[in-house]
């Protein structure tokens, strides 16, 4: 089992469609922040197992460098749902807004 977050600074539109198209790869709602940078390399930098639960891939930014800068998904698993206070922290810290695809709410 496992539940999904996403957070980003500033987009176009209803939270929850936003998550929807960001599951969907459709970025075009979100602007660009450093901000969100800053949080992907704060949570890598504190767990380094979550970067196989985090999107946008090293991968996917191949392709899409800016979307570093724009959002930012994560499934965690039970056990990583421990870290989710401190994620929530971190994400306030950079100004980010959330929204959780298991409770379907902004967190």
């Amino acid at each position: 089992m496992s539940s999904d977050f996403g957070f980003w600074k500033r987009g176009t539109g209803d939270p929850a469609d936003i998550f929807d198209r960001l599951a969907e790869g459709d970025t075009s709602d979100l602007a660009t922040d450093p901000g969100v940078k800053r949080f992907r390399d704060g949570l890598l930098a504190r767990w380094t197992d979550i970067e196989d639960v985090l999107e946008p891939s090293t991968f996917d930014l191949e392709d899409s460098p800016d979307d570093a800068l724009k959002y930012v998904l994560l499934t965690l698993s039970v056990r990583q749902l421990d870290y989710l206070p401190e994620i929530l922290s971190l994400a306030q810290d950079n100004g980010l807004v959330g929204f959780s695809g298991v409770a379907g709410e902004p967190i």
